[in-house]
């Protein structure tokens, strides 16, 4: 009887293994947070205090009245670019504070 092989690619792996750990919520995070680095650059990233993902809501919390009240106008841009980046649907919404 040949034997069954239980190949998988190395990707689902460890997918599957941050999700039985509840870790692939914070990879997430950290995707977002070097998205938004790579997308804004030094100057806006130092004026970001954080980002946060939660259920596919990215909540931008700035130091910068200016600058949030730009990206305030352009939430649906953002959340398009870092869409984009990430090469998934994962921002649904985007909040900046």
């Amino acid at each position: 009887m040949p034997r069954k092989s239980n190949e998988q690619p190395l990707k689902d792996v460890i997918q599957e293994l941050l999700k039985a750990y509840g870790l692939d919520r914070k990879m997430k995070e950290v995707d977002i947070r070097l998205a938004w680095e790579s997308l804004m650059g030094p100057v806006i990233s130092k004026q970001t205090n954080s980002i946060k993902l939660r259920e596919g809501v990215v909540t931008i919390v700035m130091n910068n009245s200016v600058l949030k009240e730009e990206f305030d106008y352009g939430k649906s841009k953002i959340q398009k670019m870092l869409n984009d980046e990430l090469g998934a649907d994962i921002v649904k919404e985007v909040r900046v504070y």
